[in-house]
């Protein structure tokens, strides 16, 4: 058996998923349904940040924090305990000290991230710090430009490449004063959920470094959860900020689409791709959310009333492992009443995704697939070679599912609170596991499961967060989804920090 025969037979594989998936969205009878692709979704006058019941009025008032969190960084600059340069230092010494072990950083930015700190702390000094981020450590998942640095998209293709000019996020991130210590490592150009292929190596999960970070934020994932820095940015296409950070045991938000601005940023899936926070607390994502797009951070004093938590049985919760289930369940049980709810095509919500997915991320890597094959790694060459399978009509078709998809969910929404369902189907894979033990016998591939519960979310556009509700016996963590209508991040992040504190308690 030669070295090609492997490879071959994955593409063959990847081009045969592609195929039953056009085939699962041409069953679908649409009438004269319209394409939604590259959609805004609207904003209506409920889809605000409005305090609401529960919310104290002042929207300052002091939450109590864990330690080490963004929130109690800024805190004890405030008081003068720590200063920003000392942590900022700490920062880059841990994350050159775990190069070895994490491999969460492929550029770490010592200079001018200290050179940032002091500036920090002279303002904190001041008494004039410029926002909740001042004086952080921030990481930023190596496909956000950077002026002057390189966005390597873990891959060779980019590996020299350097940007001309900052992303928007980044923008926002600098006027913020947050210290942006590095460019995290990622699954090549963010295509896998596994987080296992980048020219650098993989990030490992800190969790247990025999296991994968889950993708394709993974660096970012093993970052936070590693302890380097309290907040860095992630990019989410079909899973890629909510499952390493499930896996990874740290909180991961997938804002609205459109919520924050994704030029700068190289793409996968123009009309799927996200940006978000990957932190260790819920309060430290609101806060982060705040100053890279234009949302207000509420107080996220706990609902007074009674909340109801949509469940919704068909796909969420089908196959998993049993760990799984049982802490997901435990965890809905401590958050409000539950409401089974339908959304009838969530089940070709996958293979929506994947050929929307496929199509464009064909479109953007054409060039370098003609120039540069032998720069990528394989299994995304791979992925990217089969996307030729998806016709225009198939393009046409998925988008048009996306549209009903968009409007069952806001249905299955009427009179619930928020959705919920576990994050990711298992828990974090060993490097080269395949199968996965679930609770009615083994899945043969482990791939589908970890984007499974979190792609329908990019899908529509819907905000969602994962929050830890817990490990398993062997000590791994599991991540608790939950799903909110659009533009109403407010309200999805107070639900997910009620839920964080009750878990605590």
């Amino acid at each position: 058996m030669t070295e090609a025969d492997p490879q071959q037979r994955d593409l063959s594989f990847r081009r045969e998923l592609l195929r039953q998936a056009a085939e699962q969205v041409r069953r679908e009878d649409l009438g004269e349904t319209l394409p939604v692709g590259g959609f805004r979704l609207e904003q209506s006058s409920t889809a605000t940040n409005a305090p609401v019941q529960g919310q104290a009025s002042n929207p300052a008032a002091a939450q109590k924090t864990r330690a080490g969190t963004a929130a109690d960084l800024g805190r004890r600059y405030r008081s003068g305990d720590l200063s920003p340069v000392e942590i900022t230092r700490q920062a880059l010494e841990q994350a050159e000290a775990t190069k070895g072990t994490l491999n969460s950083f492929i550029t770490l930015l010592s200079a001018s991230a200290l050179e940032a700190a002091r500036a920090s702390e002279a303002r904190f000094r001041r008494g004039e710090p410029l926002g909740p981020l001042d004086g952080i450590p921030v990481g930023v998942k190596d496909l956000i430009h950077m002026a002057g640095e390189r966005t390597t998209a873990g891959s060779r293709v980019m590996a020299d490449f350097v940007a001309t000019e900052d992303a928007p996020v980044i923008r926002r991130l600098r006027a913020g004063g947050a210290i942006l210590i590095g460019k995290t490592n990622l699954h090549e150009f963010a295509y896998g959920g596994t987080g296992d292929v980048s020219f650098i190596g993989p990030a490992r999960n800190p969790r247990n470094l025999e296991h994968m970070t889950g993708g394709s934020s993974s660096g970012s994932a093993a970052a936070v959860s590693g302890g380097i820095c309290p907040v860095a940015l992630g990019t989410d296409t079909a899973c890629s900020i909510r499952t390493p950070a499930a896996l990874c045991g740290i909180v991961g938000l997938k804002p609205t689409y459109g919520r924050v601005p994704s030029k700068g940023v190289i793409p996968l899936s123009w009309s799927q791709d996200h940006v978000g926070p990957m932190t260790s607390s819920v309060e430290d994502a609101g806060l982060t959310l705040g100053v890279i797009s234009d949302f207000e951070m509420p107080d996220l004093a706990s609902p007074t009333e009674t909340l109801t938590i949509g469940i919704c049985r068909e796909l969420f919760f089908g196959r998993l492992d049993s760990d799984v289930r049982r802490l997901v369940e435990s965890a809905i049980a401590l958050l409000g009443n539950v409401r089974e709810v339908r959304i009838p095509h969530i089940n070709v919500a996958g293979a929506v995704q994947g050929l929307i997915t496929s199509a464009e991320a064909r479109a953007f890597h054409q060039h370098w697939l003609e120039t540069r094959p032998s720069d990528y790694d394989w299994s995304v060459r791979n992925r990217l070679e089969a996307g030729l399978e998806v016709t225009g009509q198939d393009y046409v078709q998925a988008n048009r599912l996306r549209g009903l998809i968009v409007e069952e969910m806001h249905s299955a929404m009427l009179g619930v609170d928020v959705l919920a369902m576990p994050t990711v189907a298992v828990t974090a894979p060993k490097f080269g596991q395949r199968e996965a033990q679930l609770e009615d016998g083994v899945a043969e591939a482990i791939g589908p499961l970890m984007l499974r519960n979190a792609a329908p979310m990019n899908v529509t556009g819907f905000p969602a967060i994962t929050v830890p509700c817990g490990n398993t016996a062997n000590g791994l963590p599991v991540g608790l989804q939950l799903v909110g209508l659009p533009w109403q991040e407010a309200r999805l992040l107070q639900i997910a920090h009620a839920f964080e504190v009750r878990f605590a308690g």
